[in-house]
């Protein structure tokens, strides 16, 4: 075997379009692309210090067609936890795309990895959202994307979406005004200049 043997079975060609690393940035918001199931599985996810521990099911969508071709977003669905619209709202979206895949489960069970495989490779419409999230104990913010909604293939149309400008306000972050605050009946208006 030649060290220069493709692992993928694509040519090695020394072009900058095969060589470029491909872009890891936020998806913009609202945007629209036509994508394949990579995986969806049924997990149980360990707490982490921005949540507790959640029993989910998670699709890895890969987006087939648009502006982010083989960019990866991930769906959380979540319908075991939550207030009872949210749950609704997580068993809806299940069955959404069980129907759209053609996918029947014959059990009442909640269905498992397993049972789930038949929808891989499925290929629907998907809506990409971004989130952004204040870390808790660290300066800046966790920035995503997640989906909100999901269409069938036939006549979808991709879209780009549009960035969000998000803007996070702390009420406890301290500043100098917080730091030394002027003493009762002082003002800030001494200030020389």
């Amino acid at each position: 075997m030649s060290f220069w043997t493709s692992g993928s079975g694509a040519p090695i060609t020394g072009n900058l379009k095969d060589a470029k690393v491909p872009d890891f940035t936020v998806i913009p918001d609202g945007t629209m692309a036509l994508a394949k199931i990579e995986s969806f599985e049924f997990a149980n996810k360990p707490a982490t210090k921005y949540k507790g521990p959640e029993t989910i099911y998670e699709i890895k969508w890969k987006i087939t067609a648009g502006d982010f071709v083989n960019r990866e977003v991930t769906q959380k669905i979540k319908p075991f936890d939550g207030k009872p619209f949210q749950i609704d709202r997580a068993l809806n979206m299940m069955k959404l795309i069980m129907n759209l895949c053609h996918y029947t489960n014959h059990s009442n069970e909640a269905p498992d990895t397993e049972s789930l495989k038949p929808m891989v490779g499925k290929i629907l419409g998907i809506k990409i959202s971004e989130y952004s999230i204040p870390k808790k104990d660290e300066p800046g913010n966790i920035e995503g994307n997640h989906v909100t909604e999901v269409h069938p293939a036939a006549d979808f149309k991709c879209e780009t979406g549009v960035k969000k400008e998000v803007v996070h306000s702390r009420s406890n972050v301290e500043s100098a005004f917080s730091r030394n605050a002027p003493e009762i009946g002082g003002a800030l208006d001494d200030l020389p200049f």
